[in-house]
């Protein structure tokens, strides 16, 4: 009797699987033949038509305008330092912002019998950006802020009176209570921001604060979901991918499945089902993407963050790009959490940007 009730159970599962990736296949073809019959050679487009193809876009311009906030730490000169190598690259614009806390500064105010504490802010800003870049800001123009309020939403709304189209925040990868209380803001801009997010990770224990030469490196790894609107990650992460003229990999993990003992064998069947049509899903977006630039896909199994870490530590990428996604059901992460995730394990810098956004 137990035999046949862990048969129907099984049974059961694997249906709500099958039709679950059902949906996503169909949707995948609809994507990958749409994107075939645009290829070059492929047919011509009816007149008029937009060309939705990378291949058949203009090329992007880049990041014009980057906002970097500062707060005087190790992680946020590196940060800035990040944020300069983009705004040369654009020929754009760099802002840097520093949000003094009201409540410190009248505090500090009162015990010092100085009024002008404030305005020291914006003095020792200049101070820190000039030390930071050096020299070499002579062809990026850069712009010191100084604010006053809470930093996550003193930071979105610079964002917004600037037109920035970039923000670069540096993470102090501490742990424990520390990354709760410092990671806040970084995990509070993500979640509420308009624009992408540039995070970039303290350096490694005795390296150098400073951004590499070859930064990003010879790859970019994009973190891909299947479900949604997986042909606009691929086509986003290619536009990125060749701007900073890299090549891309494009990466899905398959989560797993805490299972009991009795039901391990069956799951772990299902999920390597799965990983098969990921993959089959993944090649067919990747080849479908446009040409100009070397573009691979990849499908492992495991925990998101820690995966997409590893392969971007084997394959020395530069640069990890994710989509924030909004939360859709009920046990989905809320917005910005994967993405944070990824920060925490990886040493390389992330680059999220939320759903509405596309390099145009």
């Amino acid at each position: 009797m137990a035999r046949h009730s862990t048969g129907r159970t099984v049974r059961a599962l694997a249906d709500l699987m099958w039709q679950r990736d059902r949906l996503q296949m169909r949707a995948i073809d609809a994507v990958a033949s749409r994107l075939t019959r645009r290829r070059p050679g492929a047919g011509a487009p009816s007149p008029g038509a937009p060309h939705s193809s990378p291949a058949r876009q203009r090329r992007w311009a880049g990041f014009r305008s980057v906002l970097c906030p500062i707060d005087f730490s190790d992680p946020s000169r590196l940060a800035l330092r990040y944020a300069q190598a983009i705004a040369q690259r654009s020929h754009g614009a760099l802002t840097a912002l520093y949000v003094n806390d009201p409540l410190l500064i009248a505090a500090a105010a009162a015990a010092l019998h100085d009024r002008r504490i404030a305005e020291r802010s914006a003095v020792e800003l200049r101070q820190f950006v000039d030390s930071t870049l050096g020299s070499g800001s002579g062809r990026t123009r850069v712009i010191s802020r100084v604010a006053s309020g809470d930093p996550t939403r003193e930071i979105l709304r610079a964002a917004v009176r600037g037109r920035s189209d970039l923000i670069v925040l540096g993470a102090h990868g501490l742990t424990g209570a520390d990354r709760l209380l410092i990671g806040s803001t970084t995990l509070g801009v993500l979640r509420r921001t308009t624009v992408p997010v540039l995070a970039v990770p303290r350096p490694a224990a005795g390296a150098r604060a400073r951004v590499p030469a070859a930064w990003p490196g010879r790859r970019i790894i994009a973190a891909i979901e299947l479900d949604g609107t997986p042909e606009a990650e691929v086509e986003t992460a290619f536009r990125l991918a060749e701007w900073f003229d890299r090549s891309l990999l494009l990466v899905h993990v398959v989560a797993e499945v805490a299972a009991p003992s009795w039901l391990r064998l069956h799951v772990s069947a299902e999920a390597r089902r799965r990983v098969a049509r990921a993959r089959r899903q993944l090649e067919a977006l990747a080849g479908g993407a446009g040409r100009g630039i070397r573009i691979s896909a990849r499908v492992v199994r495991g925990r998101v963050a820690d995966e997409i870490a590893a392969i971007a530590a084997s394959e020395r990428a530069g640069l990890v790009v994710t989509a924030l996604r909004d939360r859709t059901r009920w046990f989905s992460p809320a917005r910005g959490t994967v993405s944070y995730h990824i920060l925490a394990k990886a040493a390389a810098p992330v680059l999220a940007y939320p759903p509405s956004w596309h390099p145009r």
